[in-house]
């Protein structure tokens, strides 16, 4: 007996020995600078909301943020921005749109990499939706997002869209109305955002709050771009170098003259020329909202199914 349980308990020291040679320790690091961690955001591409001024607005509304860095034998493989709230005497964390998995000589290791980020937060509950496919348990449906890749030239880009969105885009060049375009002041902001507001109650629909661009203008001054044509306007958040679709209206007029084929054609141009590299168009319903997943689709952007939400 005695014989039988020593070699057990030397095949269970066997097996742990084996498992963390292959599967050693990671240590996940807090970014402190901006710069540092922009630099990061910027290999993978990053999303708004695994973006610093994203986090210094979660931080301005009385939030809990983490920037915490895996690192490999010194090598950083992995980045999440979380996001910290105490519900019912416990810890609640968001990492939005992550972790986001950075290129690496190495084979990433998921699972060793989500250890990390665990054993660096506090005690509670983290929830996450990573743009990678993770094989976890989802707790919501995997929801789709457009993105549009700048890389190409002005000319390719033009050429990859849908016949009838430029066959759109080349009525609304006839009319010779410029679009204007600026970044806004929190006084200029407030009546596009009370816009929103209304129409996201007409419609039936959720997204960031209208008043979280006020606090992101508030914390990067120049990060928004509104672009506006007759009763159309479009608003943008510019990160590093990646940009994102806020929100936007149109009235009649600005449906009669295909104003927001206008807009988004110059919007690109212009966020091209200042070093942007990926436009998130923002999440598409076929279901419910398709016209507007057509005109995202059709501006040659491609679709991409996130995982869904999941305990990290």
């Amino acid at each position: 007996m005695q014989n039988e349980t020593d070699l057990r308990s030397h095949t269970q020291e066997k097996a742990f020995l084996t498992f963390r040679a292959h599967d050693p320790p990671m240590d996940a690091l807090t970014i402190i600078r901006e710069a540092d961690w922009e630099a990061l955001a910027d290999r993978v591409e990053a999303p708004l909301p695994q973006r610093w001024l994203y986090g210094a607005a979660a931080a301005r509304i009385g939030r809990d943020v983490r920037r915490l860095c895996v690192y490999d034998s010194g090598q950083p493989v992995a980045m999440a921005q979380v996001v910290l709230r105490p519900v019912f005497g416990l810890t609640l964390g968001l990492i939005s749109h992550g972790p986001l998995f950075l290129p690496s000589e190495t084979a990433p290791k998921p699972r060793a990499i989500l250890r990390a980020f665990r054993r660096a937060l506090p005690l509670g509950v983290t929830l996450m939706t990573p743009r990678d496919r993770l094989r976890r348990l989802g707790l919501s449906p995997a929801p789709d997002i457009v993105e549009l890749d700048l890389t190409p030239p002005l000319a390719a880009l033009r050429e990859a869209m849908n016949g009838k969105w430029r066959n759109a885009l080349r009525k609304a060049e006839r009319d010779t109305t410029p679009v204007t375009h600026f970044s806004p002041s929190p006084a200029t902001l407030a009546p596009y955002l009370r816009c929103e507001k209304r129409q996201q109650a007409a419609r039936r629909y959720r997204g960031l709050p209208p008043e979280f661009a006020l606090v992101l203008q508030d914390v990067a001054p120049t990060s928004l771009r509104l672009f506006e044509r007759h009763d159309a306007f479009m608003l943008f958040v510019l990160h590093g170098n990646t940009a994102t679709y806020h929100i936007g209206h149109t009235g009649p007029e600005g449906r009669a003259q295909n104003a927001h084929n206008r807009i988004l054609w110059e919007a690109i141009t212009r966020l091209k020329r200042e070093g942007v590299r990926r436009l998130d168009l923002g999440t598409i319903d076929l279901a419910r909202a398709p016209d507007l997943a057509r005109f995202k689709l059709r501006t040659g952007a491609h679709a991409r199914r996130l995982s869904p939400a999941a305990v990290l």
